[in-house]
């Protein structure tokens, strides 16, 4: 399982990636929504974490890229500092399969990764 880590915050993509290494998954990083397609058009991904604001290429235009143009079949899991409904919504209705605030309840993004790989598989 090959999880893409999108977050223009290096501590946050370490924390991430680290996190996730120790639950098994394997990880690749990206600092911003260029390199993300980038890795994405090279590796098989099967899951992506996403922060929504970044520079160049946010998380949500990032979405919609991949929904329209690439690949519509990875789950994206957008991560934000932004609790406000209507974002969260927009972003569901965008294709994101869902959302997670900051800060990041571990716990919470372990269960959801599960949820999804069990999906996947």
């Amino acid at each position: 399982m090959k999880i893409l880590i999108v977050d223009d915050d290096k501590l946050m993509l370490e924390v991430i990636s680290h996190y996730l290494q120790a639950e098994e998954y394997e990880t690749l990083i990206a600092e911003d929504g260029f390199q993300a397609l980038d890795i994405i058009q090279k590796e098989k991904i099967d899951l992506i974490i996403s922060d929504i604001m970044m520079p160049n290429i946010s998380g949500l235009a990032l979405l919609n890229l991949l929904k329209q143009f690439y690949f519509n079949n990875i789950p994206i899991i957008l991560i934000s500092s932004l609790d406000k409904k209507d974002f969260i919504r927009r972003s569901m209705g965008l294709g994101a399969i869902d959302f997670i605030t900051k800060p990041i309840d571990f716990k919470n993004l372990s269960r959801l990764v599960k949820k999804y790989v069990k999906e996947i598989i």
